[in-house]
């Protein structure tokens, strides 16, 4: 057991060791991924220095592909490319708003009902009691003639309209609120009361 501890210990030593060397005249050389190699630089591929020496087009030359202006050291003028695609989309921009627009159809409403003066949502806001919770005191004629006074109005809204018109919710002329709770017939604020 022993000696297997001391010679895993000794290839360990062996391998923290070794001493890594780096060559003094080391030469990095940029190979480009596609396409052919760049004439930039003063050596090519083959390590021969460039006849003509280094290839740098002059500033503001057009790039191969048309996309923007070669500056030096063969890169494009991102920017100006930026600059000259944000107008071109600018334009389309525009004159896709302009077609909407014109495409654009406005319709006038007509013939809209109007209201007799109540507002039952209003009312149903500014009143806090609840259904059936008397507020208002009803005589016993008017509990009386308030039997079938709801069946003349085609909805609860409706009745509630003519009950505050005709001097509701303190007074009850048609008998449409015989408990006095100020909400006529089976009208109920809830519905109201939730919007916002």
């Amino acid at each position: 057991m022993r000696i297997v501890a001391v010679v895993l210990c000794a290839a360990l030593a062996g391998c923290t060791s070794s001493v890594v060397s780096v060559p003094s005249d080391a030469n990095v050389t940029e190979v480009p991924l596609t396409g052919s190699a760049s004439s930039y630089g003063s050596a090519s591929l083959s390590g021969e220095p460039h006849p003509e020496g280094p290839m740098i087009p002059p500033v503001g030359a057009p790039s191969a592909d048309g996309t923007g202006a070669a500056l030096d050291q063969d890169r494009i003028n991102l920017m100006q490319w930026t600059l000259a695609q944000q107008k071109i989309d600018a334009a389309k921009a525009q004159a896709d708003l302009d077609d909407a627009r014109r495409q654009l159809v406005v319709f006038q409403p007509t013939n809209v009902p109007s209201e007799n003066g109540v507002n039952v949502a209003l009312y149903a806001k500014q009143s806090t009691n609840r259904v059936g919770e008397k507020v208002y005191d009803r005589s016993v004629g008017a509990r009386v003639s308030s039997i079938g006074a709801c069946g003349h109005y085609r909805s609860d809204d409706d009745a509630q309209r003519a009950f505050l018109a005709a001097g509701g919710p303190d007074r009850d002329p048609n008998g449409l609120d015989p408990d006095g709770d100020g909400f006529a017939c089976k009208w109920d604020p809830a519905p109201y009361r939730a919007l916002n």
